[in-house]
């Protein structure tokens, strides 16, 4: 049986159709702290395996630092080991947030990916992210959203 997300009547966007089939994700990390050094986050609650005949569309990702006078880069991408191991292959520009050195209000950051980013089995077996803050104390929230759909 072929799954993917053409709009259904009444239904203004596919996701939504995933949604109501149990095919949506959000992956995320909360707080995350030691990202000093330049790294491939891989916790299980980040990390998004891609199975042979199964394709992912990344709709979008938030990004917060809880931290002051701090920044830290991001660039979502794809591994050749499903464990977030191995070579990491770039799919995005890096973006990058900044806290000042007193945070008056919680300031995350939502951007969309239009179009949507679509990550098969050929691009890679694992879609994370690479990161890097200015100290061990930046405290970085991620996540992204999306569905899965079956390769026709």
């Amino acid at each position: 049986m072929t799954v993917s997300t053409n709009s259904k009547r009444g239904l203004v966007d596919p996701g939504l159709n995933a949604a109501r089939e149990d095919r949506d994700f959000y992956r995320y990390v909360t707080a995350t702290t030691g990202i000093s050094t330049a790294g491939v986050l891989t916790a299980a609650s980040f990390l998004l395996q891609i199975h042979p005949g199964e394709r992912s569309v990344i709709t979008s990702f938030t990004m917060y630092l809880s931290t002051v006078a701090d920044w830290v880069t991001v660039v979502f991408g794809v591994t050749e080991n499903q464990d977030g191991t191995g070579d990491f292959t770039a799919m995005t520009p890096q973006f990058r947030i900044d806290t000042p050195a007193a945070l008056e209000e919680e300031m995350p950051v939502l951007l969309s990916f239009n179009p949507p980013l679509v990550v098969d089995r050929s691009d890679g077996q694992a879609f994370t992210a690479y990161v890097q803050g200015n100290d061990q104390g930046a405290a970085l929230t991620l996540g992204y959203f999306g569905w899965i759909e079956q390769d026709d």
